[in-house]
């Protein structure tokens, strides 16, 4: 198996896809482990697969970089969410939008407050506050739950469970002079597992908190695996969104001066496991194997201090991550409904297209308190209390959480007996549920084939993405005749923030077997273009190889591709030619220059 961080760092074997189906033909993947049962037809189209993540990943961080300067908070607002962020009873979802980001880099700004935080880290504030205006842009703002608010939300419970531990300061710090810097209090402290983390660990816990989630779909792994998502084929359906999640994270991060840190000679590559371990901890699916791991520990296994480290962490996040039942009462009920919210959304895709049913809304008040008490009965509440047990400081949130939970009971009781007056439940504002037509501007690899199919053409034959196009293409083109249109996208950036990314498709209707229209402008998406023509060969394209297809008498659609996207093709090059036989017919030829570097 690849290793998934190598392969998000960028350090692919080869860069042309059928280089890549050679390479992992001798490790035997792409034969059965991504759902395809021929070798030849496996290795090829798992490495097509790895190939549209790496581009689709580039391509999503790209189309962003818009007007990034520095954030710039005014100082009557500075203060003012200063405070707030300091509290436990902190509501993001409250805040306007600009506040949420400002809330982000104060948090930030605090933990630069470490004596010699800056000299271990080595990257300016200016840098992480340009990187998170980027990342707010690469959540999805139609998600009522897995936004960048909840991100923020997740960022600040670390903050303050950190707080709690003592290796950080309070947010108020930022109200004393410039020049105060914050040290720990490790004196008779000794031994405790919170002293471990060192400058770097808390750093990445940062960063991994308020990336988490960056590009969710608003779907859970499990729709994603019954839809067979290519996302879930990638990663052979383990922690699949979670892997995406890193992925965009530090594609975000190099970006913006943050690369240094995965590059690092003596460090790098621990960073980097060190921000993988830590994201795909989120992933509920292995809650059972964090918890026996972190059980060990708490009871005394032997670890050696990494390991420590990085279990630490983990539990940080992922009580930051299920914080809501310990928030307060009024915060706690308003993010359970909003991912009631997200779940319903899903529910109807799941119906649309008969697929398993993998949540469980409710409109029902009493079953919507059930599924509040099964929660925190089943994973809340025991974390809470195993990591109280390392980190004593942390048994106040656990007690509000058993609260919460005596509340949530205590409801249930008043709503199940008949002769009792029923009690309203507190009235909270969310999101309405998203119409099936948002998630076609999610992530693209997030959506099952059968979901998507190109956008009927209005006036013309030309396929528009959300983004607005650049003035600089060129009008030249080449007509390539396919049986089916592929999206290019534009390279150009929004013009102003949109709360979603990928192209424009329509929504197939439930008996569609149309195939997934790719959104990036790369040389595999031109070949599988051909490959549904019928010309392309069916064997690996290790060497150079071309595609010569006639023209069709029939109406076929028409794709055109400006040579300057093509130009910037990162896996080949293609030339695109025509020619007319003797006999007077018309040919179109596509030809792809794969080189292998390793």
């Amino acid at each position: 198996m690849l290793d998934n961080e190598e392969y998000s760092h960028g350090r692919r074997r080869s860069v042309d896809v059928g280089g890549l189906a050679l390479a992992l033909e001798n490790q035997g993947l792409g034969h059965g482990w991504g759902g395809w049962e021929e070798g030849e037809q496996g290795g090829t189209s798992y490495a097509e697969l790895l190939s549209d993540m790496y581009n689709h990943t580039h391509t999503t961080v790209n189309h962003h970089v818009n007007d990034l300067s520095p954030i710039v908070i005014p100082d009557h607002t500075r203060a003012r969410l200063i405070e707030s962020l300091d509290s436990w009873h902190f509501e993001p979802h409250n805040l306007p939008e600009d506040e949420v980001l400002f809330c982000t880099l104060i948090l930030f700004e605090s933990l630069f407050r470490i004596e010699h935080m800056h000299v271990d880290i080595g990257v300016s504030l200016d840098d992480i506050s340009v990187f998170l205006k980027h990342l707010r842009l690469l959540y999805c703002g139609h998600n009522s739950y897995h936004n960048f608010q909840h991100a923020l939300d997740v960022l600040q419970a670390s903050q303050i469970f950190l707080r709690a531990a003592g290796v950080v300061p309070p947010t108020s710090i930022l109200l004393e002079s410039n020049d105060c810097t914050w040290r720990p209090d490790k004196s008779g402290n000794q031994g405790r597992l919170a002293f471990d983390l060192t400058n770097t660990c808390l750093f990445t816990l940062f960063i991994a908190a308020i990336g988490h989630d960056v590009g969710h779909p608003g779907l859970t792994n499990m729709f994603m695996k019954n839809a067979k998502a290519p996302l879930s084929a990638v990663y052979d359906d383990k922690s699949a969104l979670e892997q995406m999640h890193y992925a965009l994270l530090i594609q975000a991060m190099r970006h913006h001066g943050l690369g240094k840190l995965l590059d690092r000679p003596d460090s790098g590559r621990h960073f980097r496991k060190s921000l993988a371990g830590i994201v795909l901890a989120t992933d509920m699916n292995i809650h059972c194997d964090f918890m026996r791991d972190f059980e060990s520990l708490v009871t005394g296994k032997e670890c050696s201090l990494p390991q420590r480290q990085l279990l630490l962490c983990q539990a940080i996040i992922k009580c930051a991550d299920i914080s809501n039942p310990s928030r307060p009462p009024g915060v706690s009920h308003y993010w359970a409904s909003a991912l009631m919210v997200e779940w319903t959304s899903q529910a109807s895709l799941e119906k649309r297209y008969h697929l398993p049913p993998s949540v469980t809304p409710s409109d029902c008040p009493i079953a919507q308190v059930r599924g509040q008490i099964f929660f925190i009965t089943k994973f809340a509440k025991p974390l809470m209390d195993l990591v109280a047990q390392a980190v004593p400081e942390m048994v106040y949130f656990a007690h509000q959480c058993t609260a919460n939970l005596a509340m949530w009971e205590a409801r249930q009781e008043t709503m199940s007996s008949p002769s009792a007056e029923q009690v309203p439940c507190p009235h909270v504002v969310v999101p309405s549920p998203r119409p099936p037509e948002d998630y076609l501007c999610s992530f693209p690899l997030t959506l099952p084939p059968f979901v998507l199919t190109p956008d009927e053409p209005r006036a013309s034959d030309e396929w528009h993405s959300v983004y607005p196009p650049s003035d600089s293409s060129s009008d030249v083109s080449s007509d390539v005749h396919v049986e089916h249109p592929v999206v290019l996208q534009s390279t150009s950036p929004p013009a102003s923030p949109v709360p979603s990314v990928g192209s424009s498709y329509s929504l197939a209707p439930c008996s569609s077997s149309s195939s997934l229209a790719s959104n990036t402008n790369d040389a595999a998406q031109t070949m599988r273009a051909a490959y549904s023509a019928s010309v392309r060969k069916k064997r690996s394209f290790y060497h150079r190889r071309s595609w010569n297809a006639s023209a069709s008498s029939g109406s076929s659609p028409v794709i055109s591709i400006p040579p300057p996207l093509l130009a910037t093709i990162p896996k080949a090059a293609l030339l695109v030619a025509k020619a007319t036989a003797s006999d007077g017919t018309k040919i179109t030829s596509v030809t792809a220059m794969v080189t292998s570097r390793r």
